[in-house]
C-alpha cells in the first residue's frame, strides 16, 4: 500500500515537473531558419528570422538564382473548429503543420487544406521552399475561418522556441558591438584601389596568381558584369574575363592588361614541345586547373596553353604554387578532385615534379596525410634547399543526417623536409568563417628576418583581411593582425601577397565596402616590423 502511494505521488510530481518544463519554454515572435546555396536544402548560408508568410524574391533584392530555404516554429491557432491554409507560390514549397502536409510542387497541385484547432493551440510547423529555376519567386500563405476573409499568416500567431533557435544559431552572424577587439592586433596601413569598373565584379587574386620582380608587382584577377546575389557571388559567371594588374613601384599605383593568348581567352592546350627555361629571371608561370601557360617578359604576352602531360591524376584544379630549382626542374603544388574528401569541394593537394623543362610531369607526394578532409591553394615557400613550408585551405563538412552543423573552414601549415617528397602537418593557422561561407585560401610570405606571414581573408563578422606571423618557421602563429575590418559583405579576400625591397607587404584581394559595394581589387601596403606582437 505504501508502495503504491509512493508511486502515485512520483506520478503527479512528475506532472506537474512536466506541466512546469512547458510553462518554462520561451518564446520568441516569428520562424526561424536557414537559407540554403542549393533549391534541395543543401549548404545553409544565412540565418533567417520572418515575421510573416508574404515574401517576394528575384534580381532586385539578390535571390535570382536557385536557392531554398526552411522556417521552424510554431503556429498559434486563431480560434477553435476549422481553420483553412492557403499558399500561392510559383515555385515549389512544403507547409508542415502538425501530422498535416502541404506540398506545392506545379500549378497543378491542391494548394490548400482545412485543419481543425483549438485556439491559442502552440502547433508545431516547417516550411521548405525550393528556388529552382531561379529568377522571380513568391510565397504567400494565408488562412481564413468562420467565413472570414483570408488574411496573411503573421505575428503574434508565428513563435519559435529557443530550441527551434538552436538548431540554427550557429549559423547566426556575431553581433559587431559584441566583437572583442583586445583580441587583434592592429597596424598602420596604406589602402590603395587597384582596379574598380562600375557595374562590375572584380574578384579572386588568389585563383589567378601572382608575380614580382623587386617593386614589380604582377597579380591577376577576372573581370564579370555585376550581378546582386545573397547567397553566392554578385557577378555574371558565363562573361568571365581573366585580367592582370602592374604596379612598377612597389604597389603605389597599377596599370591594367588585357594579354592576347592568356587565361579564358579559349586556347586548346597541347603538350609543351620546347622546354621552358626555369632560370629566366623574367619567367612568370600560371597554372590553371588541368593546363598552364608561361611568359618570358614579365607576363606582358603569354605561350600556352600546355597540358600536364604524364601527370595522370583526373581533373586538376590546380592554382598558381610553383619553386624552380634549376633550368629545368620545378616543383609544383597542385590540387586534383578526389570524391573521398567530405567536403562539397573535395579537392586534394598533392606536390608534382617536372626535369625537362616542363615537357612531362610526374607525381611527387601527397601533401596532407588524410584524404577526408579537403586541402587546396597552396601557397608555399623555401627555407632551405630541402625545407618547404606551404600553407593551404582546408574544409571538412559533417554529416548532416541527425543534426545540421557548420562546415569547418580553416588554413594549415604543412612542411616538408626532403624537398617536397612526403609531407607532415605543422600547425593550424586560423579559421575563416563560422562555417557558411567556404572560407578563403592563405597567401604565405617569407620576411626578410626569417619570420613567415600568412595573410587570409575573414567571411565572418567583422568581414576583412587578417594576418598571422610566425617566428618559428611555422610552428606558431601570433594573435590576428587586422589589416582591414570595414568590409559589409562576405564576399572578400583571396589574398595575394609580396614582400618588397623595402620589407614592406604588398597584400592584395577583392573587397566590397560602405562607400564601394561592387568588389573591386585592392592592395593594402603595410610594414610587418610595426605590428607589436
Amino acid at each position: 500500500m505504501l508502495r503504491k502511494r509512493c508511486v502515485i505521488t512520483l506520478v503527479i510530481l512528475l506532472s506537474f515537473f512536466m506541466i512546469g518544463c512547458s510553462n518554462d519554454i520561451k518564446f520568441n515572435e516569428g520562424l526561424v531558419g536557414v537559407y540554403y546555396s542549393n533549391p534541395d536544402l543543401t549548404t545553409p548560408k544565412l540565418f533567417s528570422v520572418v515575421d510573416k508568410l508574404e515574401h517576394r524574391w528575384g534580381k532586385e533584392n539578390g535571390f535570382a538564382t536557385e536557392w531554398g530555404l526552411e522556417w521552424i516554429g510554431y503556429l498559434v491557432a486563431p480560434t477553435d473548429g476549422e481553420v483553412t491554409i492557403h499558399i500561392e507560390t510559383n515555385k515549389q514549397a512544403k507547409f508542415i503543420l502538425g501530422d498535416d502536409v502541404l506540398s506545392v510542387e506545379d500549378s497543378d497541385d491542391k494548394n490548400s487544406m482545412t485543419i481543425t484547432m483549438n485556439k491559442n493551440e502552440k502547433i508545431p510547423l516547417e516550411i521548405y521552399y525550393m528556388h529552382y529555376g531561379g529568377g522571380e519567386g513568391y510565397f504567400n500563405v494565408f488562412w481564413s475561418w468562420n467565413g472570414n476573409e483570408r488574411t496573411i499568416i503573421s505575428k503574434p500567431y508565428l513563435l519559435y522556441s529557443d530550441d527551434n533557435e538552436e538548431k540554427w544559431i550557429w549559423a547566426k552572424e556575431p553581433n559587431i558591438n559584441e566583437v572583442d577587439k583586445d583580441q587583434f592586433i592592429y597596424v598602420d596601413t596604406q589602402n590603395i584601389i587597384v582596379a574598380d569598373e562600375q557595374g562590375y565584379f572584380l574578384g579572386w587574386p588568389a585563383n589567378q596568381g601572382i608575380w614580382n620582380w623587386g617593386n614589380e608587382i604582377l597579380v591577376g584577377f577576372i573581370k564579370a558584369p555585376f550581378v546582386f546575389d545573397v547567397l553566392h557571388h554578385s557577378f555574371d559567371k558565363k562573361n568571365q574575363t581573366a585580367l592582370l594588374a602592374r604596379s612598377l613601384d612597389g604597389g603605389e599605383t597599377w596599370s591594367i592588361e588585357d594579354p592576347d593568348n592568356y587565361v579564358m581567352d579559349g586556347g586548346i592546350p597541347i603538350s609543351l614541345k620546347e622546354s621552358i627555361d626555369y632560370s629566366h629571371p623574367d619567367l612568370a608561370i600560371r597554372h590553371e586547373h588541368d593546363k598552364f601557360y608561361y611568359s618570358y617578359n614579365r607576363g606582358k604576352t603569354w605561350q600556352g596553353p600546355f597540358t600536364f602531360t604524364g601527370l595522370d591524376m583526373g581533373e586538376l584544379t590546380a592554382r598558381t604554387d610553383y619553386d624552380a630549382t634549376d633550368q629545368n626542374t620545378c616543383l609544383l603544388f597542385l590540387s586534383h578532385i578526389d570524391n573521398s574528401v567530405k567536403a562539397n569541394l573535395p579537392d586534394r593537394a598533392f606536390t608534382a615534379k617536372t626535369t625537362d623543362g616542363g615537357k612531362s610531369f610526374e607525381f611527387v607526394s601527397w601533401m596532407t596525410e588524410t584524404d577526408t578532409i579537403r586541402s587546396v591553394m597552396s601557397s608555399t615557400v623555401r627555407l632551405n634547399k630541402d625545407h618547404l613550408i606551404s600553407a593551404m585551405r582546408r574544409r571538412y563538412d559533417p554529416d548532416q543526417s541527425n543534426k545540421p552543423l557548420p562546415q569547418e573552414n580553416w588554413i594549415d601549415v604543412y612542411e616538408s623536409f626532403d624537398n617536397g617528397n612526403s609531407w607532415k602537418f605543422l600547425s593550424k593557422v586560423a579559421d575563416t568563417d563560422n562555417g557558411t561561407r567556404n572560407g578563403n585560401p592563405p597567401s604565405l610570405v617569407l620576411l626578410q628576418d626569417g619570420r613567415l606571414c600568412v595573410t587570409y581573408g575573414y567571411r565572418t563578422v567583422p568581414y576583412g583581411i587578417r594576418a598571422k606571423i610566425s617566428n618559428d618557421n611555422g610552428k606558431t602563429w601570433s594573435k590576428e593582425i587586422i589589416l582591414r575590418d570595414d568590409a559589409i559583405d562576405k564576399d572578400v579576400g583571396y589574398t595575394q601577397s609580396v614582400v618588397r625591397p623595402d620589407g614592406k607587404i604588398v597584400t592584395l584581394y577583392y573587397f566590397t565596402s560602405e562607400n564601394n559595394f561592387e568588389q573591386h581589387i585592392t592592395a593594402t601596403i603595410w610594414d610587418p616590423n610595426d605590428v607589436k606582437l
